[in-house]
């Protein structure tokens, strides 16, 4: 009985071990087994037909041993079809030929009949829901050892009432496995099906919000625009008067272009080539650029640098880009004032930016929500800002994390990948 039991649990494990296998390494949103990687998949069960012929167990009497080859057999002739049922055919058949015997012939034609028959039931298959595809591949599974059966009796003449006992086990026991895998695979189907359908859904609602927010954004400009170009369609203004509507009309145009750059920094940033640059002398500049703009605000710097190598590969213009988002973000965080604290710090790894404030802070909720388009803390606020601060971090291969509570200030660690010396 433990002989039995250690055979069986084998050959389940050959069974189920391809499909996990190819489950952990395929590709998310391309696991649909033998639609999108069809030759992998036809190795991986004809694998598993040659381990389970290799490895068959006694069943519940020493004359008798029996193994799941019929199992991945069906299952692949049933969601790869004919070609996939005619490629595992032969590799059985290969196989049962090698292992000779007693009942090889009648092994062969059985499972000539499977890979002829079973594929013409796939159209059936995929239609029926996952209870009803149980039940298919149970009677498929149950007609296949019923035809070994007779043919035992016809061909060798053994008694069909003194192994009745015997092949109902041996149905039940290949019947109960099968259905086991059909509802992993379908199980594994679903969540692929889910997953694909999550991701689709989420693409579609990034772009809503880009079309809304573009939208939204462009709008206002726009309107600027073809108001002062009716005005001056409609009256006669001094020169001194159509230069100043000219030049807002130019105004506006650049407001609508920078929105636009901005999003196009977001969906394909577009950087020089990325060289060393020196993170220190870098972010020193970015604070002597804002420091009017703090100042105007009644907000102080502190700012602490050890003075070490900090270098990373990166783009100096986007660098100061991102720094800028970030820093301007702190000071409008504090509409009475405050201290900015910027701090660098190096290690032998990783070169990192700390800007804390002491601002009105947000929510965890709102934490998670940043760099997202169409979202901003602001009243009058898009959110670009810092979706391209988030995109242009990544883009040179750092990270950014946000530590935040309501009433107590943020506090922004931008880290890079430091270069060696």
């Amino acid at each position: 009985m433990e002989a039995m039991m250690t055979g069986m649990i084998n050959n389940i494990f050959f069974i189920i071990f391809p499909i996990i296998l190819y489950q952990m390494f395929a590709t998310a949103g391309q696991r649909n087994f033998f639609v999108s990687h069809r030759i992998t998949m036809t190795i991986l069960f004809s694998i598993s037909i040659i381990l389970c012929m290799l490895f068959p167990y006694q069943f519940l009497t020493e004359d008798y041993i029996f193994d799941l080859r019929q199992v991945p057999m069906i299952v692949g002739a049933l969601y790869g079809g004919p070609i996939v049922s005619a490629v595992l055919f032969i590799v059985s058949a290969v196989g049962r030929i090698a292992i000779g015997g007693d009942g090889m012939y009648i092994a062969i034609l059985n499972q000539f009949l499977l890979a002829a028959g079973v594929p013409f039931l796939a159209p059936l298959y995929r239609k029926v829901n996952r209870w009803w595809k149980a039940g298919l591949v149970f009677i498929i599974s149950i007609v296949s050892l019923l035809f070994n059966l007779f043919a035992g009796y016809f061909f060798f003449g053994d008694p069909v009432h003194d192994l009745i006992g015997i092949w109902l086990m041996l149905m039940l026991n290949q019947g109960g496995i099968i259905i086991l895998t059909a509802l992993l695979i379908e199980h594994l189907q679903k969540q692929e099906y889910l997953y694909t359908s999550l991701m689709r859904h989420e693409k579609m609602e990034t772009v809503s919000h880009f079309a809304a927010a573009v939208s939204h954004e462009l709008r206002n400009p726009l309107q600027s625009i073809k108001g002062f170009v009716q005005l001056m369609q409609e009256y006669e203004y001094p020169r001194s008067k159509q230069l100043e509507f000219q030049q807002t009309i130019l105004n506006e145009i650049n407001a609508a272009e920078n929105l636009i750059d901005d999003y196009l920094v977001y969906a394909k940033p577009a950087y020089d080539e990325l060289k060393p640059i020196e993170v220190e002398p870098e972010l020193l500049h970015v604070i002597k650029i804002m420091s009017p703009y703090a100042k105007a605000r009644d907000v102080e710097f502190f700012v602490r640098t050890d003075h070490l190598p900090s270098k990373i590969l990166g783009d100096s213009q986007k660098l100061h880009q991102a720094l800028v988002n970030i820093i301007r973000n702190g000071i409008e965080a504090m509409p009475t004032g405050g201290k900015l604290d910027i701090e660098l710090e190096n290690s032998s790894q990783s070169v990192c930016v700390l800007i804390t404030d002491e601002g009105t802070g947000m929510t965890k909720e709102e934490v998670k929500r940043l760099g997202e388009p169409y979202f901003s803390n602001k009243s009058k606020g898009t959110g670009l800002g810092l979706m391209v601060t988030y995109s242009i971090i990544h883009q040179m291969g750092g990270d950014i994390s946000v530590d935040s509570e309501v009433g107590m200030g943020t506090k922004f660690t931008l880290e890079f990948p430091k270069l060696p010396e």
